[in-house]
């Protein structure tokens, strides 16, 4: 462990032990606030996927297993804060204390690293999933590079802050007995940090082309647009964060007493992160349960009041017979592709033409590749009933109207 020079300590106060003054309970506070929101995103997330919309992937193992690791750093931190003096001035803390400050010092480092990554990752796999097209190829490539780059960097810096003395256990000892080498650990997670910024803001940056160039409504291209720009204040988190690794660890000697803001600004951090990146997936969730809260009428599809458990989001378990004799009318192998739902979601299910479609579909290609739709796969959804318009008028089967329909602007004439 490296202690300040002698000329340093020397001009310190007289160390007071009994009754020191401290931060006070300012990181716990925050860690429980953050992080009970977080799991609590995170978690309708999960019920999103998993009972909603049927569409839990691998985005949502890697947001769980960023979430673990963040729980894991709070606890850290908040052990290290409460019971070991890391709200502190370095000199009003014992020197026995320093050990076990140092190890759970290097445990945060690491484990805010991994808890990043892999919440970076999951956003970047999530945009991922909604490239399908051959026009797509060029983000499909940056996404995977980023992913790439992002786990590179976390796994150097992990690899790196456990193996920054040789031996590992000269870094927390205060006179090791034996010979030993370490590194600069103030560089070292400053430099993490650096990194740690770029990376926020390339995840916060790049599906914003490709949302924008998506055919998508502009009222609600800029409502995910917007969810996406909520990365920036992970962005700022990360920056305040940086600047005190800066003057605690780099410029300055009272670690621990000007270190406490990294504790507050990696809690605030992580959390927006992991917030930000299940946002997105919350949109059937509200799209679900909002309009039964307030009573409306203009629910994005009224079979949602209408419908039991037992029938899923993307697809109904019985059909009627006028829904078979429409079937019949239509190619039954044809496989419809369900695109960037309400959430943005992408993927590609197999159904027939006339299962029950809610929330909204949209096609995944361009505004500049956009094409009319065939009369054939022109399909109505109105108040749970499925209605095709096919070319001639004698194989079309009308149903009741619904002035609310969110379809209404493809009724068939």
């Amino acid at each position: 462990m490296k202690l300040p020079p002698a000329s340093v300590t020397g001009s310190w106060p007289t160390p007071n032990y009994i009754d020191p003054t401290t931060r006070g309970h300012g990181v716990l506070i925050v860690n429980v606030v953050c992080l009970t929101w977080a799991s609590l995103i995170v978690s309708l997330r999960l019920y999103t996927r998993l009972w909603i919309t049927c569409s839990a992937g691998v985005d949502d193992v890697l947001i769980i297993i960023g979430l673990v690791f963040a729980i894991a750093m709070a606890v850290v931190t908040s052990i290290a804060t409460e019971n070991w003096g890391m709200n502190r001035h370095l000199w009003d803390i014992e020197l026995l204390r320093l050990v076990t400050i140092q190890k759970l010092n290097l445990s945060f480092q690491i484990l805010f690293s991994l808890s990043s990554c892999f919440t970076k990752i999951s956003l970047l796999w999530f945009c991922r999933r909604l490239i399908v097209k051959s026009n797509f190829l060029l983000y499909n490539w940056a996404f995977i590079l980023s992913i790439i780059f992002v786990a590179l960097s976390s796994g150097m810096f992990s690899i790196i802050s456990i193996f920054q003395c040789t031996p590992v256990r000269a870094y927390w000892q205060l006179s090791p007995t034996e010979s030993y080498h370490c590194m600069n650990d103030g560089a070292i997670v400053f430099s993490a940090s650096v990194i740690n910024i770029f990376t926020d803001f390339l995840v916060t940056a790049l599906p914003m082309p490709l949302i924008w160039s998506l055919k998508l409504p502009a009222r609600q291209r800029l409502a995910v647009i917007s969810i996406f720009a909520l990365g920036a204040v992970v962005n700022v988190a990360g920056s305040v964060r940086t600047v005190y690794v800066w003057k605690s660890m780099v410029v300055g000697y009272d670690a621990t007493w000007l270190g406490w803001p990294v504790l507050i600004a990696a809690a605030v951090e992580i959390s927006l992160g992991l917030i930000c990146s299940s946002a997105p997936a919350l949109r059937p969730l509200v799209a679900a349960f909002l309009p039964r809260l307030l009573n409306s009428t203009r629910n994005i599809n009224s079979s949602y009041d209408q419908r039991t458990r037992s029938h899923k989001l993307w697809y109904s378990t019985a059909r009627s017979r006028t829904s078979r004799v429409v079937v019949d009318d239509l190619n039954q192998s044809d496989r419809v592709e369900i695109m960037r739902t309400v959430e943005m979601e992408s993927w590609t299910e197999s159904r027939v033409a006339t299962h029950d479609k809610m929330g909204h579909g949209y096609d995944i290609t361009s505004d500049n590749h956009s094409r009319a739709l065939s009369p054939v796969e022109s399909i109505e959804t109105k108040r749970g009933m499925v209605h095709a318009s096919p070319a001639s008028a004698s194989s079309s089967i009308s149903g009741p109207s619904d002035t609310h329909s969110p379809f209404a602007d493809r009724q068939s004439r």
